[in-house]
């Protein structure tokens, strides 16, 4: 989820600006279907973990129930679901790219998600845009060194005004 001005969440940390629907809430029930494991960065994690496990129905449950890989250097242990990795090293993600399975998504974090894009481990971005301008708060894309030239690999509207753009990396 992104804003049009490029941001996930407000200085805040409030992402209680995403647009929501039926729709949208069916789109995200059979993506969830193509995916066996989720990766947060620490700060999305404190965030997610705050909120989901005392949540309940269909989106709660594979929410709470989906594997994830948390990358922190600070954190001492983790629970949700979750197995801590704390340093970032490139062949270890490549590694578990590699095992058999679904898809592994990159759910939320503009730091880890920075140094993913720095190694080349994303193979498709998933960008839904929602109709909203924040001004400011966490870009999705910071720190980059060079410029992400995307190849639009399809694109669907949502009456909620969301956008879902799928890119592959040029």
């Amino acid at each position: 989820m992104v804003s049009v001005d490029g941001f996930i969440e407000t200085p805040g940390e409030d992402i209680n600006w995403h647009n929501w629907d039926e729709e949208m809430n069916a789109y995200m029930m059979s993506f969830f279907d193509t995916v066996d494991t989720f990766i947060y960065g620490r700060k999305s994690y404190e965030l997610m973990i705050k909120y989901w496990p005392s949540e309940t129905g269909d989106f709660a449950d594979r929410m709470n129930e989906t594997p994830k890989i948390i990358f922190s250097r600070n954190l001492k242990n983790v629970s949700w679901n979750s197995r801590l990795i704390k340093e970032f090293v490139r062949e270890e993600m490549e590694e578990i790219k590699q095992q058999p399975g679904k898809d592994i998504v990159l759910f939320a974090g503009a730091d880890i998600a920075s140094s993913f894009i720095k190694n080349g481990l994303i193979d498709e971005y998933r960008l839904i845009v929602n109709p909203v301008a924040l001004g400011e708060g966490t870009p999705l894309f910071k720190n980059l060194e060079n410029h992400l030239k995307l190849n639009l690999l399809s694109s669907k509207s949502f009456k909620c005004g969301n956008i879902l753009s799928i890119y592959s990396a040029a």
